[in-house]
């Protein structure tokens, strides 16, 4: 009884450490103003730092491009 009692209570504390790892810092939105620009931007409620960049359509997919290959080889 008692070894099912700490075997709940360990697992519940894991849950609740995990939940609250999820608390992301950053936060991308991404808007697409014309046929051709893109405005990203950051915000990262930790540090409370907001920034806001363009970029022309090309450059933006060139940039997402590499990303993806980058995670397809890790």
């Amino acid at each position: 009884m008692k070894n099912l009692i700490l075997i709940l209570l360990l697992s519940f504390s894991l849950t609740a450490n995990a939940q609250g790892r999820k608390n992301k810092c950053m936060v991308t939105k991404i808007e697409y103003v014309e046929s051709y620009k893109v405005k990203v931007t950051k915000i990262n409620k930790c540090k409370n730092v907001v920034v806001v960049r363009t970029y022309l359509k090309k450059e933006w997919d060139a940039l997402q491009k590499k990303r993806k290959t980058r995670k397809k080889k890790n």
